[in-house]
């Protein structure tokens, strides 16, 4: 944890405010754990590490679903001093910040993932996900602001889904999710959560749309932002594109839109809720090859 004191000029509030960032290991540079495919239990099954790794990883690499896990892939050192590790479906490509390469690259080219043609409803679709518990994270009720800061590129988007494609069905989204959660154990509600979405890219629309809905496998409630309070150009024009916004409005909002709709129904306190984890990366229900670079990942809470 990285605290940088702020000065303030706000009313009734501390003259001098704490940036306390949450992300640990920003630029990837330890490595991630990797887990088993399988979805539901958590099971790490490998490490992707490279001789110079910056320690002991503290992001998971999530892979659910996926026909091909990339947990025994061995390191490519690349001349640019990036490190590759790939397999048949997947590539992940961590770069020295400031290089062609930096941060990091996430591929995955589902076409072997749905061997028997495009996915069908209900079937589940792979992911390929980096995340990290937010062990820093003060209440929702103690911040004064929640920074965050990303920037992507997409490099390769291929839609290979065919004449079965159908939008509603099969799609390539980039998001970064972000639970908040109630971790007060005093609290009935202790455990219970929400999924905040930030989606960078959807194929179906350039802008993402705001999207409010309990997800099918927790039944937990789905609040995804609208993308025109996170950037003003869209990943679909293949630059790099700044995604930054407070986010404690957000955090409120899916809160509030949580409750009006019956969910988190044990507690209305903000002072009960934090944000428990983040992850970034792909869902595919499509049959798509895609490729997202990010760097400069950055969240931070502003506390008194």
């Amino acid at each position: 944890m990285i605290a940088i004191a702020l000065p303030l000029v706000l009313i009734g509030r501390s003259a001098c405010a704490t940036g306390r960032e949450l992300i640990r290991d920003p630029r990837f540079a330890r490595g991630f754990e990797v887990q088993d495919p399988t979805p539901g239990k958590r099971v790490v099954v490998g490490k992707l590490q490279w001789e110079d790794c910056d320690g002991e990883p503290v992001w998971s690499l999530a892979q659910w679903s996926s026909r091909y896990s990339i947990h025994d892939a061995v390191a490519e050192g690349l001349p640019s001093g990036a490190v590759r590790f790939a397999n048949e479906a997947k590539t992940i490509t961590i770069g020295p910040p400031g290089s062609e390469e930096g941060d990091l690259s996430l591929a995955a080219d589902a076409r072997l993932e749905y061997p028997d043609g495009p996915r069908k409803l209900g079937q589940d679709w792979p992911h390929l996900l980096v995340g990290q518990q937010l062990e820093s994270s003060p209440s929702v009720a103690e911040m004064q602001s929640l920074a965050f800061r990303l920037e992507a590129r997409l490099n390769r988007c291929e839609n290979h889904t065919g004449q079965g494609y159908f939008a509603s069905l099969h799609a390539a989204q980039f998001i970064t999710t972000i639970t908040v959660q109630n971790l007060n154990r005093k609290s009935p509600g202790y455990g219970d959560f929400l999924w905040l979405n930030l989606v960078q890219y959807d194929d179906r629309q350039p802008i993402p749309q705001p999207f409010i809905a309990p997800d099918q496998a927790h039944q937990k409630l789905i609040f995804a932002a609208s993308g025109e309070r996170l950037a003003t150009r869209s990943l679909h024009d293949g630059e790099w594109v700044t995604f930054a916004a407070d986010l404690l409005p957000i955090v409120r909002d899916a809160l509030q839109a949580a409750w009006d709709r019956e969910f988190l129904t044990d507690s209305r306190n903000l002072a009960d809720y934090r944000l428990g984890g983040i992850s970034i990366g792909w869902e595919l229900p499509g049959t798509f090859a895609a490729e997202v670079q990010v760097r400069n990942l950055s969240l931070i809470a502003l506390v008194p």
